[in-house]
């Protein structure tokens, strides 16, 4: 039981969050679009290796974080500086979250088939780029299952050395042959049936409204330089923080709230 909607609600659901994300480094912003995203994951994640994606970008993002903010003890440091980058780093990791919520959620050739035709070559990399990270998780499963059969048992993190080549190899591997069968099917090419085609239904346009909604406040409060959206870091100064613009980041949690339905979005 999912969640139906259009393929490009949840692709411009995805937009509107990435919007809002990107033109703020407020972390009382940033915090709840996270919180958004998990909700939103947890409530209408495709079952498969698309579902643990989002635990993989999560993880990503921690990471590039901590990397953004360690660049900074390159050079000099202060406290100033070390503020910038980690709300820097946290932009990035929500926007991270974002796109793992979105590759959870979404069936990558569902999304791809969408493209027209003159886009082909952009559309074949775009199933390579959204199939990538959950065939790779698959990979990794299949690695370890394999391990544990001919009695191997590896901690988790110590076999991480050992696995990231041939894991990557395959999950590319299948990517790639992803995107090559549907060549060999002529996705792009010729004129285009659907035997149950997508269509456009009151949730999804909710969805959509209310994702636009929030990005143009936000938006809007970054052109106009108000709500706090960048907190000083020179000087230091505690954020601040504006109610109405944490309450319509709220609207980016609409889909997990939208009624079940049978079938799937795919």
């Amino acid at each position: 039981m999912t969640r139906r909607l259009h393929p490009a609600a949840w692709m411009l659901w995805a937009t509107c969050a990435g919007l809002v994300v990107f033109s703020t480094t407020n972390p009382f912003y940033l915090g709840p679009v996270v919180a958004a995203a998990w909700f939103v994951y947890a409530a209408c994640h495709v079952q498969g290796p698309s579902a643990r994606a989002f635990l993989t970008f999560a993880l990503g993002g921690l990471i590039a974080m901590m990397l953004r903010t360690a660049l900074v003890f390159l050079g000099t440091v202060d406290a100033s500086s070390v503020v910038y980058a980690a709300l820097e780093g946290a932009r990035l990791a929500a926007l991270l979250i974002v796109f793992g919520t979105f590759n959870s959620v979404t069936d990558p050739s569902a999304v791809v088939r969408l493209a027209p035709r003159r886009f082909h070559e952009p559309a074949l990399a775009a199933t390579l780029a959204l199939s990538l990270a959950p065939r790779t998780i698959a990979a990794a499963a299949r690695v370890r299952e394999a391990q544990q059969l001919r009695g191997l048992q590896v901690p988790r993190w110590r076999s991480i050395p050992a696995l990231a080549v041939p894991v990557l190899e395959t999950g590319m591997e299948e990517a790639v042959t992803l995107a090559e069968s549907m060549d060999a099917r002529g996705h792009g090419r010729g004129r285009r049936t659907r035997y149950r085609p997508e269509r456009w239904t009151a949730s999804s346009a909710l969805v959509v409204a209310a994702g636009a909604v929030a990005a143009a406040a936000f938006l809007v409060a970054a052109w106009s330089g108000v709500g706090g959206l960048h907190p000083s870091t020179a000087p230091l100064a505690w954020p601040p923080v504006d109610a109405p613009l944490v309450a319509l980041i709220a609207l980016l949690a609409v889909p997990g709230f939208l009624p079940r339905h049978g079938g799937d979005d795919r």
